[in-house]
């Protein structure tokens, strides 16, 4: 009977040690994720505004954060308060992103990414900033693309198309209420001028695959 005591013994402790190995090998390791407030922020021209970054601890993660701006656009300064904070695990971080735009910002939609490093663990958060344009907006055509090809504009506000391509292309809207005509290489189209609130798609004559859209607003 002890004998066969020992190895009921040996085999409970092996079969223990398996399972709890097996538990460490799977079980997921301490994390954090990163949250945006809003996904997208609008914005005029020459104007700044702030949103909250929130760092959330997952399974007792703690460490101290460093942030940094990864990808901003052309003339938008972005700076986060307290870049170096201390992630705890019993309660939310929450940052302030301050963002300002130039007065001379491209007008468009563009990403903004944040990354964060807490114990060479990274993770970033993606937001958009829809910088609305005032006064002339201008439109670069390049590599069969309009740059913006997507942009909101306060009304009574004047855009032009740039042709940078070797080849004729246009802006003609759908709707037929404007268009540039065709514009050959370095040609600069006539103001076009939007008071009216409202979305106003637009594509290429020649290739119709190049597309783009305007929204008005107040």
């Amino acid at each position: 009977m002890r004998k066969d005591y020992v190895i009921f013994a040996v085999v409970a402790i092996f079969l223990g040690l398996n399972i709890s190995i097996g538990y460490l090998a799977f079980a997921e390791a301490p994390d954090y994720i990163i949250t945006v407030n809003d996904n997208v922020n609008s914005v005029y021209q020459g104007a700044s505004f702030s949103y909250d970054l929130t760092l959330t601890s997952l399974r007792e993660f703690e460490s101290k954060m460093t942030m940094r701006i990864k990808d901003a656009p052309e003339g938008v300064d972005i700076f986060v308060e307290n870049e170096n904070a201390h992630l705890s695990s019993g309660e939310d971080l929450v940052l302030k992103v301050n963002v300002k735009v130039d007065s001379e910002a491209p007008a468009g939609l563009y990403d903004i990414v944040i990354e964060a490093n807490g114990n060479g663990l990274v993770h970033t958060a993606t937001s958009q900033l829809n910088i609305i344009g005032t006064g002339q907006i201008i439109i670069i055509i390049k590599d069969f693309w309009y740059y913006p090809n997507n942009l909101t504009i306060k009304a009574g506000s004047e855009v032009i198309w740039v042709n940078q391509d070797f080849v004729g292309h246009t802006a003609t809207a759908d709707n037929g209420e404007f268009d540039t005509n065709l514009l050959q290489q370095n040609q600069v189209s006539m103001a076009i001028v939007f008071d009216k609130v409202g979305v106003f798609p637009w594509f290429c004559v020649p290739h119709p695959q190049m597309v783009g859209a305007v929204r008005v607003v107040e």
